[in-house]
């Protein structure tokens, strides 16, 4: 009995001291072997990777409150509007704080204002009201996400 204690007891230790392994959540086709793109790259030079199918990662800053549709990634001041290809997945709506990865095309658009105001509005804390006139954006059409949400 003293044995099977202490080789639990070392377990349960072990255990603590190991990092628990975040699960990864797949959305989309699943990820292939695109170019890696630092996203800091991407936000400080994106006229070279505009239309270029590529992998990129970082962590999510806001999802769309209305169906996961969009998220945004932060790079320092700069952001990335993440959709997805064909409209045909979403992520969570909770998902701001997780890592994303990702796999698709980047692109810098002007999107009009409309456009923009909507984004505002499913946004928390945006407001559409400050919106004026066509906005510039960085823009990623994903195919792919994994996402490993951090604990909190």
């Amino acid at each position: 009995m003293k044995k099977t204690r202490r080789f639990s007891v070392a377990l349960f230790a072990l255990g603590l001291a190991l990092p628990l392994a975040a699960a990864v959540e797949k959305f989309g086709a699943p990820l292939g072997n695109a170019e890696k793109v630092a996203l800091a790259d991407l936000v400080k030079n994106p006229d070279a990777w505009t239309g270029k199918s590529i992998r990129t990662e970082g962590p999510v800053a806001t999802v769309c409150q209305e169906k996961g549709c969009w998220m945004t990634l932060k790079s320092g001041e700069a952001s990335v509007r993440v959709r997805f290809k064909d409209y045909g997945f979403f992520v969570p709506k909770d998902c701001a704080g997780a890592t994303a990865t990702l796999e698709g095309v980047f692109e810098v658009k002007t999107i009009p204002e409309k456009t923009a105001k909507h984004y505002a509005a499913e946004t928390p804390g945006g407001k559409p009201d400050l919106v004026k006139g066509d906005q510039k954006e960085l823009t990623f059409m994903a195919s792919g996400v994994e996402l490993v949400r951090h604990a909190k």
